[in-house]
């Protein structure tokens, strides 16, 4: 079991995708997520809706940005202007996400 604050705290490593038109962002450990439990996690947030859902990745949208998370943990962010803001996005997703699925 991993600790909220221990889950909190994973460094993201973000970077402009080849095409230019979005960002990746990954965890520096490789999850395996539950998507139903991920899905249920970001609608309680009431801060993303869930455009897509399927048992290995959901498209969100949270703001402006749209956000496709894998069940690795993987996220490719787009409508975003810079790497910043991507980051800033994909850290909000994981706290979402564990501070929901690990709360007591």
């Amino acid at each position: 079991m991993v600790s909220s604050e221990c889950a909190l705290s994973f460094p993201l490593f973000v970077k402009l995708c080849s095409d230019k038109v979005a960002f990746e962002a990954r965890t520096s450990r490789k999850l395996c997520l539950n998507m139903a439990e991920v899905k249920q996690a970001l609608e309680r947030t009431e801060k993303y809706k869930i455009l897509v859902e399927t048992p290995h990745m959901l498209i969100l949208k949270g703001g402006e940005a749209e956000t496709t998370l894998s069940k690795d943990g993987r996220m490719l962010i787009k409508k975003v202007s810079n790497e910043a803001e991507a980051t800033e996005v994909a850290r909000q997703i994981v706290q979402a996400i564990f501070k929901e699925i690990l709360r007591p």
